[in-house]
């Protein structure tokens, strides 16, 4: 989210109005993208799927009200209240009605870009936002806010060229266009390029807690831990309370290697923020990794029971048993399934799995796990090493020689492939631990 401008008056700090609650109850409303969060000016924040942006709706009193206005209000509320039911025709066929009138002002095109934006109805959205920049060129919100639109739909060359012909009246509007121009180039992957305007704009506005945000994220996905480590520290000098540069904080000094600085940081975080998954998890793993089982356990059992857990909380409470062997078999595989369901490719549960087949004595079923571990994960070493293992003990010698010599190939070792798992656990937070409805 962003503090925009608006003719000499800053927005508050949207993300007071996002604070993390429990995984499924953000307050986030259903869409694909996860960039930015919504607000209407002048009223209270509301939250949507694109949580590290706000869209801003203004109203321009100084701008003389079209003489469709009774009208264009009448389709605006339409609109509003059909899209109360979710996307429908309705409200797209309103839409269409409203921007061919001849006349509109830039408060209604504003708002009701927000209402189809609130939706996931980024192309609709844009149609009403782009309609402001047109009418209206010289106001930035809506050339900042058709970018957002552009961006939610991975229209990558029209958001830039949106935020790019956005006009810069002031220096807090210049910082906002290198922050946005910043999230697109970071969302294309083009690292250098997101890290040179992020920054920019960061050095112009350090108190602004999304561009310490964004800039860290940009150097945790570059594996520059230092670096993330050092700009989510800046920018909690600004926002102590922040539980999303707390997280950043903690993942960055547990990927640095400094496991004791993230417990901490995690634990002062989960006492701001109880119910705050990612931190539950990052706590968890760290514990996990430094040995405290009974800790991890403790503190992942807590997760579960949330409304709705994290699914790579199902996956460390799985490891957990597994490392104490305590036989309970039945909740081990159950625990993975879940996880499973939730992770993407999740090689780790198919050998996770296989161990438990094989303690079971099911080696044909062990068997088809850790072929499905290496399918998943062609790089995961000890994939290898168990299949390689499960084919000698079922006397398949050619093929266990040969899954041994991909082992001897690898460099990854177990910690490795679950430390990068858990930090892709923790990354997606950012973007969106759910993206239900409230």
């Amino acid at each position: 989210m962003l503090k925009l401008k608006s003719r000499g008056k800053h927005l508050t700090n949207r993300r007071q109005a996002r604070r993390p609650v429990a995984a499924g109850r953000r307050g986030r409303f259903s869409g694909s993208y996860t960039g930015a969060g919504w607000c209407l000016w002048p009223g209270k924040p509301v939250q949507a799927v694109l949580p590290l942006v706000a869209f801003v709706a203004f109203s321009h009193p100084y701008l003389g009200r079209s003489q469709h206005a009774a009208p264009a209000a009448s389709l605006e509320q339409e609109i509003s209240k059909a899209l109360e039911q979710g996307p429908s025709e309705q409200a797209t066929r309103a839409l269409d009605e409203l921007l061919a009138r001849p006349q509109l002002d830039s408060g209604t095109l504003l708002r009701v870009g927000l209402h189809f934006a609130r939706k996931g109805l980024y192309a609709q959205a844009a149609s009403a936002f782009g309609r402001c920049t047109r009418d209206y060129p010289s106001i930035f919100e809506g050339h900042y806010n058709l970018a957002l639109a552009q961006l939610a739909q991975k229209h990558y060359p029209q958001a830039l060229a949106a935020i790019g012909q956005a006009p810069q009246s002031s220096e807090s509007e210049a910082a906002a266009s290198l922050y946005l121009r910043g999230k697109i180039e970071a969302d294309q992957g083009h690292e250098n390029e997101a890290e040179r305007d992020l920054s920019s704009a960061f050095e112009r506005e350090p108190g602004q807690e999304n561009y310490a945000l964004d800039l860290g994220m940009v150097y945790l996905r570059t594996h520059e831990y230092p670096k993330a480590e050092s700009v989510f520290m800046r920018g909690l000098n600004r926002n102590p309370s922040s539980p999303y540069l707390l997280l950043g904080l903690a993942l960055a000094q547990f990927l640095s290697g400094r496991t004791a600085q993230s417990v901490q940081t995690s634990r002062h975080l989960l006492a701001l923020e109880p119910e705050f998954s990612p931190a539950r998890l990052l706590l968890g793993f760290a514990l996990y990794l430094d040995g405290n089982m009974a800790g991890a356990r403790q503190v992942t059992s807590e997760g579960l029971k949330l409304p709705k857990p994290n699914p790579y909380l199902y996956y460390l409470e799985a490891a957990i048993l597994l490392k104490q062997h305590v036989g309970e078999y039945a909740r081990i595989l159950d625990d993975l399934s879940l996880a499973e369901a939730g992770i993407p490719a999740c090689s780790l549960c198919y050998v996770a799995s296989g161990k438990v087949r094989e303690e079971e004595g099911d080696l044909p079923r062990a068997l088809s796990d850790f072929e499905m571990a290496v399918q998943l994960g062609p790089s995961l070493s000890e994939g290898w090493y168990h299949l390689a293992s499960a084919y000698d003990h079922l006397g398949r010698k050619a093929e266990a020689a040969s899954a041994r010599e991909h082992f001897h190939q690898m460099k990854q070792n177990e910690d490795e492939s679950e430390k990068e798992m858990m930090r892709g656990g923790v990354l997606q937070s950012f973007d969106a631990e759910s993206s239900n409805p409230q």
